[in-house]
């Protein structure tokens, strides 16, 4: 039991980039997340990436590029399922 709850905490403090983007409503599929990324449209605290696989913590900042638009936000929490427009903008701070 013990170390289930020790795993449920660590998946809560980091999350992968890929699900991040879906479950809070910046990316319409995973796919397509993914997708952003390996064509390198998303930095990490201004570190370009090209894996989707990369995981974010909290306070992290997030730059996405797409369709010659930027978008920069603040890592505000985390969620284990896609949540609805408003709740999901409790997760990030556009800067």
């Amino acid at each position: 039991m013990r170390n289930l709850d020790i795993q449920n905490n660590i998946e809560m403090s980091e999350q992968r980039i890929d699900n991040w983007l879906y479950r809070i409503r910046l990316a319409k599929t995973r796919g397509i997340s993914q997708k952003i990324i390996k064509e390198g449209n998303v930095r990490i605290n201004k570190c370009k990436i090209y894996k989707p696989s990369i995981k974010i913590k909290s306070g992290d900042i997030i730059t996405i590029n797409l369709n010659k638009q930027t978008l920069v936000v603040l890592v505000n929490g985390f969620t284990k399922r896609r949540l609805d427009y408003k709740s999901a903008q409790e997760h990030y701070k556009i800067l």
